[in-house]
């Protein structure tokens, strides 16, 4: 059972989570399709107006967790995950989006406190929660890759190990795969070693799945897969890769903003249904967009614009006592 608590007040996220130009989904919405970061972080600056339930339930389900670790109260853990999913009820595309999710958080999250949480807080040292890190680029001390690392533990063995949270509603084998062989635990080793100061030993994938046809939210499936190592030599690869992918960001968007053709940022038709569903900006992303474009129904259009300098952003919120 959720330990009790005399707290009343609704438990607020200490940090937000959102897309960083320095982070990884940053580089990999590029890699992915170059027309869809120019719409979205070029000179269009179209967001989507509605957030996909997936994202919602994730960054709820993170806030939980985190809470959990630094709080140790499973009550206050939930009160929070519910929080955050009722704030984001304006951002959803449906009613029924959201009462799926108002259902399924909750019961991912208690069914992990019993699977996974409660014998965390016994058996592991835990070192750090929800920590943003900034590594520079090598050979560009200005530029820095940012991200944040879920959790981040010590073992009975002596081994520093990073826990990495996913939630799915579609497969566990896929989303372990990505965690497997993934840039992102690449990046998340190299932040981490720098963060530290220490060999990090390995990346553990942390995978709460609860299908998506499922008509109840009964058959929650908690599963940890096996180490994810990586090698000095991955890491280094890695960030020279990022470096080169950073100035060529950079480069193209200087590009556009003087006048030249956007048409440098190239479409990606594979990625269109990369998710077997069309991208969401399927319909607009022949058009001709620019600063002055009118704004596309279901778009809205961020404040701003790209600056190189963004490349740098640092992170600052770690969440408290994390």
């Amino acid at each position: 059972m959720p330990a009790k608590t005399s707290q009343t007040s609704t438990p607020k996220a200490k940090v937000q989570r959102s897309a960083s130009t320095s982070g990884y989904h940053f580089f990999n919405l590029y890699c992915c399709c170059e027309r869809k970061a120019y719409i979205h972080f070029g000179p269009p600056r179209l967001e989507y107006r509605f957030v996909a339930p997936a994202l919602v339930l994730g960054g709820a389900f993170h806030a939980g967790k985190a809470l959990f670790y630094t709080s140790r109260n499973e009550s206050k853990a939930l009160k929070l995950l519910e929080s955050e999913i009722k704030l984001q009820k304006s951002s959803l595309e449906s009613r029924d989006d959201y009462l799926a999710i108002l259902a399924r958080g909750p019961a991912m999250l208690a069914s992990w406190f019993a699977d996974w949480g409660r014998s965390d807080l016994k058996h592991l040292k835990i070192i750090g929660v929800e920590k943003a890190f900034k590594v520079a680029f090598p050979g560009r001390p200005s530029w820095f890759y940012t991200g944040r690392i879920d959790m981040l533990a010590e073992d009975k063995y002596g081994n520093l190990l990073v826990y990495e949270t996913k939630t799915s509603s579609w497969s566990i084998k896929s989303t372990l795969i990505n965690v497997i062989h993934g840039d992102q635990t690449t990046g998340y080793v190299w932040g981490a070693q720098k963060l530290y100061k220490r060999p990090i030993t390995a990346v553990i994938p942390d995978i709460t799945f609860l299908s998506s046809n499922a008509k109840t939210a009964d058959h929650v499936q908690n599963t940890r897969g096996e180490f994810v190592y990586r090698e000095q030599e991955d890491i280094d690869f890695f960030s020279r890769s990022m470096s080169q992918k950073a100035a060529e960001i950079s480069q193209k968007m200087k590009a556009v903003y003087s006048g030249h053709d956007p048409a440098i940022f190239s479409r990606n038709g594979y990625y269109c249904n990369a998710y077997n569903r069309p991208c969401e900006y399927a319909d607009i992303c022949r058009q001709d967009l620019s600063a002055s474009t009118k704004v596309p129904n279901g778009f809205i259009r961020k404040p701003g614009r790209f600056k190189p300098s963004e490349i740098g952003e640092e992170i600052n919120d770690n969440i408290a006592g994390g």
